[in-house]
C-alpha cells in the first residue's frame, strides 16, 4: 500500500516494495481498500528483498513492526534509512468485515504518514538534487566549451589547469585510435572518448543514428560512413561551442544528412521512436541522472532498435586515498558509478539483450598513485581487481 501511495504522489518516483517472505500475490483486502481510494495495486507482484540488496537507493524504508530488525543488510549505496512502523494488517483476525476495518485503518495511517514523508523528505531531496545536478552540468558545460575553442587537440579538462604553468593531465589515456576506421576525420577528434562505440554499433545502410554528447562530430562522421547517403545522423551536445565546431566540420565534408542539435541528454530534443541506433562515447558518466538518460534513449529508439555506448565505470571501491587522485586524473570518473549499478540502470529502463562488447582497465600512472599511496599500498592496489574501467555496452529495445 505504501508503494501505491508514493506512486500516486509522483508517478516519476521509482518505488519498490519487497519483503523477506513475499506472498504469491497482493493480499485481496489490500487491493480492495486501496481501490476505495482509487489506487489500483491489483497488478503489483510481491517481490523478495534479496533482489534489491546490491542496488543503490536514496531511501530504504522498513515498515510493519520489527521489520527494521529483520531486514537484511543492503550492500548497495543507501543514502537514507528510515523505519516507519505500522501494524501488519495481514495478521488481522476475525470476520472479513473486522479485517477490512484493520486494513482501512492501516491504509489511512500509511496515507497520512507517507504524504508527510513525501513532502518533508522526498520533495526536499529532489529540489536539492536538482540544484546540485544543475551545478554539475554547468561545470561540465564550461570545461567542454573551453576544449571546443582551443586551437589544437588537448586532453586537458575537468579540474586540470590549462596554461603554460598548469599541471596539465593528459586525458587521452581513455581514448581509442580511430585512424583506421572508415569515416574518421582528425579535425573532429578531440581525444575525449573512452571507446569505439560506432565500431560495435551494428549500423546498417539507411539507419537513423543518434550520437549523444557528439562533441566535434567524430562518431557522427564514422556513423555516416556506415549509414550512407540514404541514412541520417543526428549529434546532440549541450554546449554551443561544440555544436558550432561540429557544424563547421560537417560543412567542410559536405554532408547533407548529418546535423547537430543543442540539447540535454536527460531531455533529448527528438521525437519518440525516431532512431534505429544510439551511440555515445564517454559522456553518460557526466550526466547526473543516468536513469533519466537511459529512459530517454529507450524513448527515442524504434522498436527493435539498439544502442552501443562506451563509458567509464568503477569495479570495487577505490581506496580512500585515491578518490581525489582519480577525480583529478580522470574528470570523467567523478561521475562514474559501479559497473553493476550501471547495468541495473540499463535493465530497469526496459532494455534487453544487454551485453558488454568490450572492456579494458584504465591504468593510472604510478607517479600519480604515489602522490597518494605508499609503496606497499600501491603494490596491494595493483594486485586487486579494483579500478576504473572503460566498457562498451549494448542494449536492445524490444
Amino acid at each position: 500500500m505504501a508503494e501505491g501511495f508514493l506512486k500516486s504522489f509522483d508517478e516519476k518516483l521509482e518505488v519498490y516494495s519487497a519483503g523477506t517472505k513475499p506472498a504469491e500475490k497482493v493480499h485481496p483486502l489490500a487491493v480492495k481498500v486501496m481501490a476505495e481510494v482509487n489506487i489500483d495495486i491489483s497488478k503489483n507482484q510481491p517481490k523478495s528483498v534479496e533482489q534489491f540488496l546490491s542496488n543503490s537507493f536514496d531511501f530504504v524504508i522498513t515498515v510493519c513492526g520489527g521489520a527494521n530488525e529483520s531486514c537484511p543488510t543492503f550492500t548497495g549505496k543507501v543514502a537514507n534509512r528510515w523505519h516507519i512502523g505500522f501494524d501488519d494488517p495481514a495478521e488481522a483476525i476475525g470476520s472479513e468485515e473486522e479485517k477490512l476495518l484493520v486494513f482501512r485503518r492501516v491504509r489511512n495511517e500509511i496515507s497520512e504518514t507517507f504524504a508527510s514523508f513525501y513532502k518533508s523528505q522526498i520533495v526536499k531531496k529532489m529540489d536539492a538534487n536538482a540544484a546540485n545536478n544543475e551545478k554539475k552540468k554547468e561545470i561540465v558545460r564550461e570545461k567542454y566549451s573551453q576544449i571546443a575553442v582551443q586551437n589544437e587537440t588537448s586532453g586537458c579538462c575537468c579540474d586540470c589547469g590549462c596554461g603554460d604553468n598548469a599541471n596539465t593531465i593528459d586525458y587521452t589515456i581513455f581514448s581509442e585510435n580511430y585512424s583506421r576506421i572508415k569515416g574518421y576525420n582528425p579535425d573532429a577528434d578531440l581525444g575525449l572518448g573512452c571507446g569505439l562505440p560506432t565500431e560495435f554499433a551494428k549500423i546498417k545502410k539507411g539507419d537513423t543514428v543518434v550520437d549523444l554528447g557528439s562533441g566535434a562530430g567524430n562518431d557522427c562522421f564514422v556513423a555516416r560512413a556506415e549509414t550512407g547517403e540514404n541514412g541520417k545522423v543526428v549529434g546532440i551536445d549541450f554546449t554551443n561551442e561544440m555544436v558550432e565546431k561540429a557544424r563547421e566540420n560537417a560543412a567542410k565534408l559536405g554532408f547533407a544528412n548529418v546535423e547537430f542539435i543543442k540539447g540535454d541528454i536527460e531531455n533529448i530534443p527528438l521525437e519518440s521512436s525516431s532512431a534505429e541506433v544510439v551511440v555515445s562515447n564517454c559522456v553518460l558518466n557526466l550526466v547526473p541522472d543516468k536513469q533519466k538518460a537511459f529512459s530517454e534513449i529507450y524513448r527515442i529508439l524504434k522498436s527493435g532498435g539498439h544502442f552501443s555506448i562506451s563509458d567509464v565505470v568503477l569495479v570495487g571501491e577505490l581506496p580512500k586515498k585515491l578518490r581525489e587522485a582519480a577525480a583529478l586524473y580522470a574528470g570523467c570518473v567523478s561521475g562514474a558509478i559501479q559497473k553493476s549499478e550501471y547495468i541495473n540502470i540499463i535493465r530497469s529502463a526496459g532494455f534487453s539483450n544487454i551485453s558488454i562488447q568490450k572492456e579494458k582497465q584504465i591504468s593510472i600512472p604510478d607517479i600519480i598513485l604515489l602522490d597518494f599511496l605508499n609503496f606497499e599500498e600501491l603494490k596491494n592496489f595493483k594486485k586487486s581487481n579494483t579500478g576504473i574501467f572503460s566498457i562498451t555496452v549494448f542494449g536492445k529495445k524490444s
